[in-house]
């Protein structure tokens, strides 16, 4: 099955393994932050605004992250 975005457009496998890091990401962070230690916690959450600059490019409409403090 293929993934869109929210202009309806096919991403293709590379774009759609962006998207898949970014939701495991911000699952992790979502869900056993509490399990990492400081610095993991850290370099995940800049690696997860990172990540959302390409779902917004990618018209993937992620949304703010502001809750988890990125």
């Amino acid at each position: 099955m293929t993934m869109k975005n929210v202009a309806g457009e096919d991403l293709n496998e590379a774009q759609a393994k962006l998207v898949e890091c970014y939701r495991t990401l911000a699952h992790v962070l979502m869900g056993h932050r509490e399990e990492l230690a400081p610095f993991e916690e850290r370099n995940a959450l800049k690696a997860l605004a990172a990540l959302w600059q390409a779902m917004n490019g990618l018209d993937m409409d992620p949304g703010q992250v502001y809750d988890l403090g990125a």
